[in-house]
């Protein structure tokens, strides 16, 4: 903030891993993003949460998103600008 003060950050959710809602690595990561939105300050650090674009309707996690369920694959990385591309451009107002 000193070096930038009109600086203005993105803070993206973790995005889920493994397959099922309830497999142990992805309510970790729920866990620490309910901690990280914290930062949310609605002025300089701004929360955004889009993992539910990468999972089916009951939270699954397919191989088609991310191969080794962790990592996107090319076409997942442009549902991710896409899904952040509206809220950038309103912060670099």
């Amino acid at each position: 903030h000193q070096r930038s003060p009109d600086t203005k950050v993105l803070l993206l959710a973790i995005f889920p891993r493994s397959a099922k809602p309830t497999d142990a690595a992805r309510v970790k990561n729920a866990k620490v993003n309910a901690i990280i939105a914290k930062f949310d300050d609605g002025k300089k650090v701004h929360f955004l949460d889009i993992g539910a674009k990468f999972l089916t309707a009951d939270g699954t996690l397919e191989k088609s998103v991310m191969p080794d369920l962790l990592h996107l694959n090319a076409a997942s990385y442009q549902v991710e600008a896409d899904a952040i591309r509206e809220k950038l451009a309103s912060l670099a107002k």
